[in-house]
């Protein structure tokens, strides 16, 4: 895929803008304990943003978000620059927003601790000079797409569908019967990704 901005997200049940605040230690100790393998800056909180950003971990190459847009909380994970090879792109991403779901998810100061869908996610393109958001421009990434997800949820019925307006980023929705768990998700893109502690 030669988009070098790229996100991925992942959908939650129990985050919300009431219980954004808990994580904002968590993102620090990343950056301080380097849980990450890249290097990550700063914390933003934006959880009194109706529908926004929520809390976000600023990387240098990218960063991560507990995101609440759209009215659908989750975990957004967005490359802004460095990108992997063009072929390696749309895995790498999965692989860094699999691994931040499954560090939250087993977190033992959250309480409760998220828990985060593994049947559902979102690819967005933010570049909308590159991508458009309409039939052509999703035809034009669609086999692609196909071809990654059909490994990832391999044995499982991979549904895409185009989202958001003409307006908006490329957005495509993915939705899946019979997911694995995310751990089993994250083996097949990788596995962990481990910082230097």
């Amino acid at each position: 895929m030669d988009a070098p901005k790229l996100q991925v997200k992942l959908f939650s049940d129990n985050v919300d803008s009431s219980n954004l605040e808990k994580f904002i230690p968590v993102f620090h100790r990343w950056i301080r304990d380097h849980v990450l393998d890249e290097l990550m800056i700063d914390v933003a909180d934006y959880s009194h943003v109706h529908h926004g950003p929520g809390v976000v971990l600023v990387g240098h190459a990218s960063d991560y978000y507990l995101d609440l847009s759209d009215g659908q909380p989750g975990l957004l994970y967005s490359r802004k620059r460095q990108a992997p090879e063009p072929g390696e792109r749309l895995r790498d991403a999965f692989r860094r927003a699999l691994n931040a779901c499954r560090l939250l998810e087993a977190d033992p100061t959250l309480n409760p601790r998220p828990k985060f869908r593994a049947n559902e996610a979102l690819i967005k393109l933010p570049d909308r000079l590159d991508f458009s958001n309409d039939d052509p421009g999703f035809d034009a990434l669609k086999r692609e797409f196909e071809t990654f997800l059909g490994q990832l949820y391999a044995g499982g019925k991979v549904k895409l569908t185009r989202v958001g307006s003409n307006k908006s980023p490329l957005s495509v929705r993915v939705v899946t019967e019979n997911a694995p768990d995310l751990t089993t998700l994250l083996n097949r893109v990788g596995g962990p990704i481990n910082g230097s502690s």
